[in-house]
């Protein structure tokens, strides 16, 4: 059917046409087309691949970095213990040192204190408990060892110029063994700091 517009040229309807004309049945374009649509893919991949790399690279260097971090973070543990254990020292020297006596006259009048046949092993302070601890042996011919020790720890007590700076005296531990028919007692006593 044929269709006739009176309208004005000015008024009439225009059809719009296409700035471009695909001719989709052309082979050139086809293939440029799957060229062009294959290479965005290729390059889309390249590009995250790329991206992962990047990253992979960047995590690696940031899991170096922790790892170097907490090696120095254990040796700083290991250094704030040591300071702790240090600390505790120090308190421990520093009880010491702030007592009214003199080490040195505190052991002389110890030796001279200490009856014929006996002889300290160890004499050492046990800060901890703060105490003097003196260990030695005793030998004997026959039941006398126990009784030199009584007597021993006696004049430590009795004598007042040694013993003004503790207040009380413990023994802590005898364990007696005989040798060529000899009476051996070692012996372990305590002097309590005041």
């Amino acid at each position: 059917m044929i269709e006739i517009n009176l309208l004005p040229e000015e008024l009439r309807k225009k059809k719009s046409e296409p700035c471009f004309k695909l001719n989709l049945q052309s082979e050139k374009l086809k293939f440029w087309i799957a060229g062009g649509t294959a290479g965005i893919l290729i390059f889309i991949i390249i590009v995250l691949t790329l991206g992962s790399f990047i990253r992979a690279a960047q995590i690696n260097k940031f899991l170096a970095r922790e790892n170097n971090f907490s090696s120095r973070l254990s040796k700083l543990d290991s250094v704030n213990k040591e300071i702790s254990v240090l600390k505790v020292k120090m308190g421990a020297l520093d009880i010491l040192t702030k007592r009214k006596f003199i080490w040195a006259e505190k052991i002389n009048q110890l030796s001279d204190l200490v009856l014929p046949g006996i002889w300290f092993t160890r004499v050492y302070t046990d800060s901890s408990e703060n105490k003097l601890m003196v260990e030695g042996s005793v030998i004997s011919k026959s039941e006398e060892a126990m009784a030199s020790v009584g007597k021993f720890m006696k004049n430590l007590k009795d004598n007042v110029q040694f013993f003004k700076d503790f207040k009380n005296i413990k023994l802590e531990s005898v364990q007696r063994k005989a040798k060529d028919e000899r009476d051996i007692v070692d012996f372990k006593i305590a002097l309590y700091f005041q």
